[in-house]
Formats: structure tokens, C-alpha cells, sequence
């Protein structure tokens, strides 16, 4: 096998984390002279940067640098610093506290190797990671994601797919749509895949039976403090605003497949809670654009919602609930 893979690694107050995550790396099945490891530290106050460079001095079989940004530039700048540096064929993008089982890189890239040249990414299962009984172990189902020759519609649908860990990512790609979009947003991992998607990028699978990356779960990370962000928010809307406007201007009369139509449903319908408390003109756009989809209201309502919206109109049945919840937030 011939194919050669840049690991990058950003890193922020990850000194807790790093090493096993680095320990996962250089156990790979896969040649060391063909995986090249960055690591970008966004100025962490630990001793994140430290601690990956000891580790990597004592792992010299790996080409590998270590970055270390002198002011805050977030996850998605520091991955863009990453490939950008990158000399590898494929992109392994891995958050600093997220794991490789040791045969993820080699069947990837075994896949890599026999697919064609718009084949953009090369997807695996993964599994969650979880603090359980006083350890981290695998927790839950493997996830064993299907994507294929309708990856717009089908990424849409599958909200467990879009992670870039479970993934090897065709550097030209990354290059072809430039990297990371460096704003805020919890989406910002299916917002890359949607974007290659439209450039014209394939996937392929490189199934295994168990789970070739483990996503660790743990109360502290950005993408739950990013959910509280209205600016992250929104622009994770217009992230599938973007997607159902491009398959619209690519379809004759605009028209929408119905498993377009169905994915950017859910998609819409994921926080309308949050949109109606905290931003209430982007609550009526979704509400807007769910009306152009053939909906009335998002999908998966309460009961109660449900029942009130025919006489109120939904609207103002969630604005009836909120101040409901408030009233009970502040009873003694």
C-alpha cells in the first residue's frame, strides 16, 4: 500500500487526553513511514503542547510536528492549520480526546487506495465513548452509517453521519472546498461533508465489524457549549439552508426529491425550542422554510404542542409553553 495519511490533531487544555489519544495513533496497523502526525494547540493554559511533544520525541518513526498557536483561533482554524501543513494523500482529522482502534487507518486506506479520484471520503463505523462504572468504555450500538450515490439526501437523513473521525478525507478535497468554514457552529464537521458532497465528491465504505473510531462523550465540550450559542445555532441552520437551495437551483423547477424534502425536515426540526426563546426571527424563518418543505410545524412535537397549534397556530402554542416553563422555573 502506497496511500499516505496526515493525522491532525488540534488541541486545547487536552493535556488529560492527548497521550492515549497520540497512543491510538502510533498503535495503527498501518506502515509508520506512511502516517505523518499534527498536532495544533489553540494556546491551551495546560500543558497540552508538552505533553504531545514528549510523547512524539519518544515515538521518532513517525514524522510528526507540533504547533503551538500563541493566541485562541478555535477547532475548525487549528484543523485548516493542520492540513494545510499536511503532506499526506488522505486527512485523518482526530479531536484531541477521541480514539483510533488500531486498524482503522490501514482498512481506510486499503479502500482509499482502489477508489477513484472523486471519491472525496472514505467513511467507517464508529462507537460512542462513555465514563461508565468509574471508566471509559464503548458504550451503545456501533454506528454503521450508509452513504452512497445520493450523499446530499442521505447525510441529510442520517443524523448520526458527519463526524470527520470515523473518516479519511482525500486531501484535495479539503483543498477543493477550503477546509473548514471558520465560524461558529455545532455543525461544522457535516457542514465540510455537504460541502464536498456538492462539489462533486463521492463516499465509499470501509466497513469493519466493530467500531473503528470511539467518539469520547464527556460534559465540558465545546459542542454543548456552542448549543447555548444563538450565532453557532443559526449558522448551523443555514448550513442546511445552503444544502436545500443548492439541490433546488440543480433540480428542473426547483423540486425536491422526497428524501431531500424528508432530511432537511429533521434537519430544520432539531432545536425550534431553542430558536423561539433566544432568536426569534431565525424560529420564524425555519418556520418558513418548513412550509416550503410541505410541513406545518417541525417534526416530532410534543403532544401537547401538537393538539394547541390547530387553534393558536404553532407560533404561538411554543411561545405559550415557554412562558409556561419560565413561570415554573421561578416557582418556589
Amino acid at each position: 500500500m502506497s496511500v499516505s495519511v496526515s493525522v491532525i490533531i488540534p488541541t486545547y487544555k487536552s493535556a488529560e487526553w492527548v497521550g492515549e489519544t497520540l497512543e491510538s495513533v502510533v498503535r495503527q496497523t498501518y506502515p509508520a513511514d506512511l502516517i505523518e502526525i499534527i498536532v495544533v494547540d489553540d494556546k491551551s493554559p495546560d500543558d497540552s503542547v508538552g505533553v504531545a511533544r514528549r510523547f512524539l520525541e519518544k515515538h521518532p518513526s513517525h514524522k510528526s510536528q507540533v504547533v503551538a498557536h500563541q493566541q485562541n483561533r478555535g477547532t475548525s482554524a487549528n484543523r485548516n492549520s493542520g492540513w494545510k501543513l499536511a503532506t499526506g494523500d488522505f486527512i485523518q482529522f482526530l479531536d484531541a480526546d477521541d480514539l483510533l482502534a488500531p486498524s482503522k487507518i490501514e482498512v481506510q486506506a486499503r479502500a482509499a487506495e482502489a477508489a477513484p479520484a472523486d471519491v472525496a471520503v472514505i467513511y467507517t463505523n464508529w462507537q460512542r465513548y462513555e465514563l461508565a462504572n468509574g471508566s471509559w468504555q464503548p458504550t451503545g450500538a456501533i454506528n454503521a452509517p450508509s452513504i452512497g450515490d445520493a450523499p446530499l439526501e442521505q447525510i441529510l437523513n442520517d443524523l448520526d453521519f458527519g463526524f470527520v473521525g470515523p473518516t479519511l478525507i482525500r486531501r484535495s478535497f479539503v483543498e477543493k472546498v477550503d477546509g473548514f468554514a471558520e465560524r461558529p457552529n455545532i455543525g461544522e464537521d457535516c457542514d465540510l461533508m455537504m460541502r464536498m458532497a456538492m462539489a462533486g465528491g463521492g463516499f465509499r465504505a470501509a466497513p469493519l465489524a466493530s467500531a473503528a473510531f470511539l467518539y469520547r462523550q464527556w460534559p465540558n465540550s465545546l459542542w454543548r457549549n456552542f448549543i447555548k450559542n444563538p450565532v453557532a445555532m443559526r449558522n448551523t441552520l443555514y448550513t442546511f439552508r445552503s444544502v436545500e437551495q443548492f439541490l433546488r437551483a440543480d433540480s428542473p423547477g426547483g423540486s425536491l426529491s422526497e428524501a431531500a424534502r424528508q432530511g432537511l425536515a429533521k434537519r430544520y426540526s432539531r432545536w425550534p425550542d431553542f430558536f423561539a426563546e433566544h432568536d426569534p426571527e431565525t424560529f420564524r424563518e425555519l418556520l418558513s422554510w418548513l412550509q416550503g418543505l410541505g410541513y406545518q410545524q417541525p417534526l416530532g412535537q410534543s403532544r401537547s404542542l401538537s393538539l394547541l397549534s390547530p387553534f393558536i397556530g404553532y407560533e404561538r402554542a411554543v411561545r405559550a409553553r415557554s412562558l409556561y416553563r419560565k413561570y415554573l422555573r421561578r416557582s418556589p
